[in-house]
Order: structure tokens, then C-alpha cells, then sequence
């Protein structure tokens, strides 16, 4: 039996009940949909992640001062714990030899001029050090420099939003007011293309909105500034020594702070991991319920096949009577189904992809459509389609011939 007669011949079986197979393509083509739509936004999610964590550094180790309430700042006290400190950064740097960078910094919340209101940056006391960690890029000017720490100047390099918002006043030379100081901008930072993640577990400092100062000239705000570091950021030789390292470092911090943990460690590495075993089940349950729908659309093809094979009983007999071999009927039964789930699986993947794209613009989430996708979504659609197609097929095949030409 030739293909292109066969096909013909199925497309023209099927248009005859046009409602009875559009109706029963549903269910396939919102089971591909929901499997395009659904490994999209998770490819979506892992490649944001895996950016943002990127962006923190797969070889760094952020160590976080945690919050604490009155009661806890007491046993803390009580414990001479008074949260993470210049010397704990220099001490981890000296003790621990896989250490070959730190970054102190410290988040200072103070009054900024009216301009930036709407931009709201945060100010961040850093160290040279940071640049060197981080690798930021410059459109003017310098970084903070080691002899601005040591002489705590005043002195500011400021994000590309926060420039832009301050017009005129947001230029190298300029002061920028912060509290009741004065802090002449040394630098601006060069835009930076990240966005801000809304599926990421964890998201990078945005740095378009941020204001840099040297670490020690926030000491100048006496009772508004807290003396602790918010954060220190260790750079680590290997990424394979950062669970090794960690435990070092827990152990050193134990030591200085009494054992109080009065802070916290992250690896972004270790987060990174994390997302993407939790990425692989919700993969997993979503992956789960599209499969249902493909399955519950697949029953619906293999009821209608049924009801075809029943009405067509004497139409089989006389084909069967003129020459027809069984594989012939068999043929002609799966062809039937199979151009039923292909067009169901073509469209949901159309409709798939729209969706994804509309996923991404009305709720801004990244989604990613990758082939790969798109070929599981078709061939578990076909697969499903040949399954629900084998038993009315077979049972149309094995009708006796003059069984069924008797069939009025």
C-alpha cells in the first residue's frame, strides 16, 4: 500500500465526522501545549539561576551577618559576639590557604537627595578588593583605591541609573550629598545588562543602582550606621574545595564569635545544585500532569476509532471481499490516528510556543522554547496517538469478512 493514497484516504474519513475529530484532538493538543509551556518556563528558570549565580562567582563563598532581634543581640553580646568584622575577613584570608581574595562591604541605609528617590540606590561601603572580585567595568573614572580606605575619604563611584538620574550633578567631579556629608564622585560604573530575576533563588546586587564608598568612611555617621560587615566574600582556589573550605570557615568564625552563629554561609555553588534538583521535579510533576492530558486525549481517539470501526463494519467487509489484507485494514485504522495526533501535536506546539512567549510578556518570566522540547512534546504526542490507535485498529483488522458484509 502506497502512503500518499493511504493518507488521502484517512483525511477524507476523518473530514467526514469533522466535529467528532477536532473534538478529539483537543485533548492531545492542550497536552502538547501544557508540555511546551511547562518546559519552557523551567529552562527559563534554569538559566536564570544559573546567571545570577554566575554572577555571584561559582568559586566564591558569601558569608552573611544575620538579623537579629533584641534578645538575640543580648546573647550575642553576652557571648562577646558583636557580628562579622574587618578582622574575621583578615583572619579567614590568613588561615585558610584556599583563600585568594576577600571582599568586606557593608550596606549603609542614609538619607539621599531628592533626585534619587524614584531610583532608590542602596550605598555600599566596599574595599578595592570588590572590584577585583566582582571584575566591575568603568565608563569614567576610578574604583575605590586602598588609600581611600586607610584615609577614609569621601569619596563615591556611582551605578549608571543613579547617574542618569542625578543629570547634571551625576558626573566625575561632582559631590553627592549622603546624610549630612558631602562624597565627590570619582567614578561611574559602566551600564550593566542584568535584570532582575524573579524565579532566581538568589539575585546579584543590581550595581546600575548602587553607590560605592571606601569602607571606614561610614564610620563618619556615628549612631546611624551599624559597625558590623553586612557581608564578606571570600574567592576560593577551586570550586571543588568550596564544601571543604566552608567547613573551615565555620570553624574559624565558631572560634571568634563565641560560638554564637551570628551569620550565615552561602555557597553558590551548593544553591546552584540545589535549584536544579529542585528544577528537575517540578519538571518532573508538572512533566507528570501534561503526560495525563496526552493520556485522557488519547482514550478520547481511541473511543472515536471505536465508534469508526463500528460504522465502517461493511465498508472493512468489502474491502476486505476486493483484496484487502488485514494489514491493509490496519494500516488504514493507525493512519487514521496518527494524522489525528500529528495535527493535534503540531498545533499544541504552535499554540505551545505562543503561550510561552505570552507566559513571558504578561508575567515577565523568562522562558526559554528549545528544540528539544518541541521534538518530546511531538513524539510523546505520536506516541500516545499509536498507542490508543493499535487496539481499534486490530480489532477492525481481525472482523471477519462475511461477518461484516452482512452487517446492514
Amino acid at each position: 500500500m502506497k502512503w500518499a493514497p493511504l493518507i488521502r484516504r484517512s483525511f477524507r474519513s476523518l473530514m467526514l465526522h469533522r466535529l467528532r475529530s477536532l473534538l478529539s484532538t483537543l485533548g492531545i493538543l492542550f497536552g502538547v501545549v501544557a508540555v511546551v509551556a511547562m518546559l519552557s518556563i523551567g529552562e527559563g528558570a534554569k538559566q536564570e539561576t544559573l546567571e545570577q549565580i554566575e554572577l555571584l562567582g561559582m568559586n566564591t563563598m558569601i558569608i552573611k551577618q544575620s538579623a537579629l532581634s533584641e534578645a538575640q543581640q543580648s546573647q550575642a553580646s553576652a557571648k562577646r559576639s558583636f557580628g562579622l568584622t574587618l578582622k574575621d575577613a583578615e583572619v579567614l584570608s590568613t588561615s585558610i590557604p584556599n583563600v585568594i581574595l576577600y571582599a568586606p562591604m557593608r550596606v549603609v541605609k542614609a538619607p539621599l537627595p531628592g533626585a534619587l528617590q524614584n531610583t532608590a540606590p542602596e550605598i555600599l561601603a566596599v574595599s578595592r578588593s570588590y572590584n577585583d572580585l566582582k571584575g566591575l567595568l568603568l565608563a569614567e573614572g576610578r574604583f575605590i583605591c586602598d588609600l581611600d580606605q586607610k584615609e577614609k575619604r569621601l569619596v563615591s563611584v556611582i551605578g549608571s541609573e543613579v547617574a542618569k538620574a542625578l543629570g547634571q550633578k551625576g558626573h566625575k567631579g561632582k559631590d553627592l550629598r549622603i546624610g549630612n556629608l558631602l562624597f565627590q564622585i570619582v567614578g561611574i560604573l559602566a551600564p550593566s545588562e542584568r535584570q532582575d530575576s524573579k524565579n532566581a533563588i538568589l539575585t546579584a546586587r543590581n550595581v546600575n543602582q548602587s553607590i560605592f564608598i571606601p569602607l571606614g568612611s561610614d564610620e563618619s555617621f556615628q549612631n546611624i550606621f551599624s559597625k558590623s560587615l553586612s557581608e564578606i566574600v571570600l574567592q576560593i582556589k577551586s570550586s571543588q574545595d568550596l564544601v571543604k573550605t566552608s567547613l573551615v570557615v565555620q570553624h574559624v568564625l565558631e572560634r571568634r564569635h563565641g560560638d554564637y552563629q551570628d551569620y550565615q554561609i552561602i555557597i553558590p555553588q551548593e544553591l546552584l545544585n540545589q535549584a536544579q534538583q529542585a528544577q528537575r521535579t517540578f519538571n518532573l510533576v508538572l512533566g507528570s500532569i501534561a503526560a495525563i492530558s496526552l493520556i485522557v486525549g488519547g482514550i478520547g481517539i481511541m473511543n472515536m476509532m471505536l465508534a469508526n470501526v463500528s460504522e465502517r463494519i461493511r465498508e472493512i467487509g468489502i474491502r476486505r471481499a476486493l483484496g484487502a489484507t488485514r494489514k491493509d485494514i490496519m494500516l488504514q485504522f493507525l493512519s487514521e490516528t496518527l494524522l489525528l495526533t500529528s495535527c493535534g501535536a503540531f498545533l499544541g506546539i504552535v499554540l505551545g510556543v505562543f503561550c510561552a512567549f505570552s507566559i513571558s510578556y504578561l508575567a515577565e518570566w523568562k522562558t526559554i522554547v528549545t528544540f528539544w522540547s518541541l521534538s518530546l512534546s511531538l513524539f510523546m504526542a505520536v506516541g500516545v496517538g499509536l498507542c490508543s490507535g493499535l487496539y481499534p485498529a486490530y480489532q477492525a483488522a481481525c472482523l471477519d469478512p462475511i461477518t461484516a458484509l452482512r452487517r446492514e
